[in-house]
């Protein structure tokens, strides 16, 4: 047991410290993306027209890093402002799948034909569901009331319909309103001091760092770390015959058994990526383990817990159909593609 765990750790180490460039990159190009781009705005710039709204969404989906605790947010603001359901699951179907911090990992430490085509099939998937679920919605009632709340709730803030009592510093009631952000008056600059920001402060160095260990340390790290290890242990106990044998392109049902495992698992798609380098090198199909990163990620438990929030059983049923669906068929066509030479 002791040498069983010695041997473990050597290679998770050695593993970290072989991927650690690529790692640090991909880490930090989701905590730039974090900090210096507001998510909403550009929601707004890519939805303002509505003709394009399902393949907006769609790139803002598969190219922004957004975890599942993300997604569901920017769906709660989805529905609150009243988008139709095509849009909607075009975002949810496609933005648990890639990332530009994930492209580059998987380029990186995978290949760049399997990082082309898992990020190929989130856009496709993305634009299929989004666009039968516009026919559903536009030619059915299936989706009625699929939206558990349609509106959000009003927080409350300093700016109250009837104001406090003025401010001590003098100011009018009009700047003391402007001082709590309500309109762009320039007198409350007399009860806010102008502060000289560092630069520091004013690149927001701090915060960039802070998310830089949050994702990198506490999330990406751990995970790719405990699933380094499985990845040993795959290749230390799991004949490659095997693999060959169930997973292997030469198994008719090695794409839709990846997909279907790969429904109740939790996959997060950068720290998994041990598990399938493992599962690449003992001869697993490329098809295969596509599917299963399509599902994985997309119908975990957390994810569908999430989802169930926000959403009711039919729309829920909807979103896994789609995962599971077009999983199977582009799994297939990438072997097929494969086969010929073209991937």
């Amino acid at each position: 047991m002791f040498n069983l765990l010695k041997e473990t750790l050597l290679y998770v180490g050695g593993t970290l410290l072989h991927n650690a460039p690529v790692l640090a990159f991909g880490i930090l190009v989701a905590a730039i993306i974090k900090v210096y781009v507001d998510p909403e705005k550009l929601r707004q710039v890519l939805i303002k027209n509505a003709g394009v709204s399902i393949p907006a969404t769609v790139a803002f989906g598969a190219f922004t890093p957004f975890c599942a605790c993300g997604t569901m947010a920017v769906i709660v603001s989805m529905l609150t402002t009243a988008l139709p359901w095509g849009p909607i699951m075009a975002f949810l179907t496609s933005s648990p799948l890639m990332s530009p911090d994930e492209f580059i990992l998987y380029s990186g430490i995978v290949s760049v034909k399997f990082a082309v085509a898992l990020t190929m099939a989130s856009v496709i998937i993305g634009l299929g569901s989004g666009y039968i679920t516009h026919l559903v919605e536009k030619y059915t009632h299936f989706l009625d009331g699929q939206a558990r709340f349609a509106q959000a709730a009003v927080n409350s803030s300093c700016c109250d319909p009837k104001p406090k009592a003025v401010s001590t510093c003098g100011c009018s009631e009009a700047a003391v309103t402007a001082a709590c952000g309500c309109n762009s008056s320039p007198a409350a600059s007399c009860c806010t001091p102008v502060k000289t920001q560092s630069f520091a402060e004013k690149y927001k160095l701090k915060e960039l760092f802070e998310v830089f260990f949050e994702v990198g340390i506490k999330q990406v790290l751990v995970f790719f770390a405990i699933f380094a290890a499985i990845g040993f242990m795959i290749n230390k106990y799991v004949p490659a015959t095997m693999i060959m044998k169930y997973l292997g392109s030469g198994n008719i049902f090695a794409v839709p058994m990846l997909a279907l495992i790969g429904l109740p698992l939790y996959v997060n798609g950068s720290s998994s990526i041990p598990v399938i380098n493992a599962l690449m090198v003992g001869g697993a199909s490329s098809g295969a383990l596509l599917a299963f990163m399509i599902t994985g990620p997309g119908t975990s438990a957390g994810v569908l817990a999430g989802i169930a929030t926000i959403m009711k059983k039919r729309a829920i049923a909807l979103y896994v159909v789609y995962l599971l669906v077009f999983a199977i068929a582009l799994g297939y066509l990438y072997d097929f593609l494969i086969m010929l030479g073209i991937m």
